[in-house]
């Protein structure tokens, strides 16, 4: 996103000094201000669905913006004063579904158009790259037209050889079968020609975190294109617990990650793996995992959080070394959790008063915290129970960046509350 690409510019010039010295205007372009524990609704964050009810629309919306039925249109719509926007898809290659898209976009104005449906995966879209590139071509004509911008194709990462199509390659001249999206997009981009035509690309993974990771800037290295992920989930994660890590840290990437303009969650209710569905059998009601989802922290350079107040210390702006999970602090949401030592992490805060706050720090493995320049530093790691220090900081009224450092590995920060002066 372009306001995030901003961010590191921006803590150079702020982020050792005890907050701003001057005072910017709370509703200064760009500057969104919140309470500390107010939901915020993520511009990337989406989710696929099949059916969705009005209370399942109001569920989602505090922080899930847009979804899709792998169709050009939907009959589930968001209640009144519900804000969550369709992106439709052009799914596979039938005229039907190209008139359809042209007739949807000559009434609406979605932010993309998500574009053909796993191509290279059998009881898919399942059609061979030089098919792919006329598709998209004619998908992309229709959007020009509408001024909507195109992503896609949406590939699976991988597939056995049985479920894979097969082509004669025009790059490697001999019969291919594409297991693995990245030769077969190397053919799609050869037919379609002219590299400018493809915006941004898109890839489904159902992998563990380890895949994911090496997977989520594969297509951008591989074809400098942002990559939507228009599905994911661990499909086969040992237990809900795994899932729920799974996610988080997944999400969490992808929300402070440049090359992901949008991603989404398959899906809402999944009745044959239910460890992956967002919402139980009920209407409205979220699961565990839903509700982690949901409340999923967003990092953005233009976010300030206002204080005095409590602030989860996965609410950050931008971190070293650092990794979210689950919280192991009974009831909590999440911790950031030290991967390494030198490890640091950056909040946008707004003040709403001049003074020496008390800062409180819910913290594992660190017995102190000291105050500096601009920032909290924890003591070195010591102790294995969960426990609130605090120190005196002073902070002048107005915007600005707050560094906590953390030495040691497997320090970990589930708070940070801001007690007026």
């Amino acid at each position: 996103m372009k306001r995030f690409s901003n961010c590191a510019k921006w803590i150079g010039i702020w982020v050792f000094v005890a907050l701003a010295t001057v005072s910017t205007p709370l509703f200064a372009a760009g500057i969104r201000v919140v309470g500390c524990e107010e939901p915020v609704q993520s511009y990337k964050r989406g989710v696929c669905e099949n059916h969705l009810s009005a209370e399942d629309f109001r569920a989602l919306a505090p922080g899930v913006s847009w979804f899709y039925n792998w169709h050009f249109e939907s009959k589930d719509l968001p209640p009144e004063g519900v804000k969550m926007e369709f992106l439709p898809m052009c799914w596979g290659d039938t005229q039907e579904r190209l008139d359809g898209l042209d007739r949807y976009l000559s009434n609406h104005k979605p932010r993309a158009v998500l574009a053909i449906n796993e191509p290279n995966l059998k009881g898919q879209a399942f059609i061979p790259p030089e098919q792919t590139a006329k598709l998209y071509l004619k998908i992309k004509a229709i959007a020009d037209k509408h001024g909507i911008p195109v992503a896609g194709p949406n590939m699976a990462l991988g597939s056995s050889e049985n479920d894979s199509i097969k082509a004669m390659d025009p790059i490697d001249n001999k019969q291919t079968t594409y297991t693995f999206m990245v030769p077969f997009l190397k053919a799609f981009m050869h037919y379609v020609g002219d590299d400018k035509k493809v915006g941004a690309m898109a890839w489904h993974g159902y992998g563990h975190s380890g895949e994911f990771n090496w997977a989520m800037n594969l297509l951008t290295k591989e074809f400098n294109k942002p990559a939507w992920v228009t599905e994911y989930a661990w499909w086969k994660a040992p237990n809900d617990a795994e899932e729920m890590r799974f996610m988080m840290q997944a999400t969490d990437a992808m929300e402070r990650s440049e090359n992901v303009p949008g991603y989404a969650w398959f899906k809402e209710r999944v009745g044959g793996n239910r460890k992956i569905s967002l919402f139980e059998k009920e209407s409205g009601k979220l699961t565990p995992l839903g509700k982690a989802y949901v409340n999923m922290p967003v990092h953005d350079a233009d976010l300030f959080y206002r204080i005095p107040g409590k602030l989860s210390a996965g609410r950050y702006l931008t971190m070293k070394n650092m990794q979210i999970f689950p919280s192991s602090d009974g009831g909590a949401f999440a911790d950031m959790v030290a991967d390494k030592g030198g490890a640091s992490i950056d909040y946008n805060l707004q003040s709403d008063a001049a003074g020496q706050y008390t800062v409180r720090l819910r913290v594992n493995g660190a017995e102190s915290v000291t105050a500096g320049n601009g920032s909290l530093t924890l003591g070195k790691k010591a102790g294995k129970d969960w426990k609130t220090i605090e120190t005196k900081l002073q902070l002048n009224k107005g915007t600005g960046t707050l560094r906590v450092n953390i030495p040691d590995k497997d320090q970990r920060i589930e708070s940070i509350e801001f007690v007026k002066p």
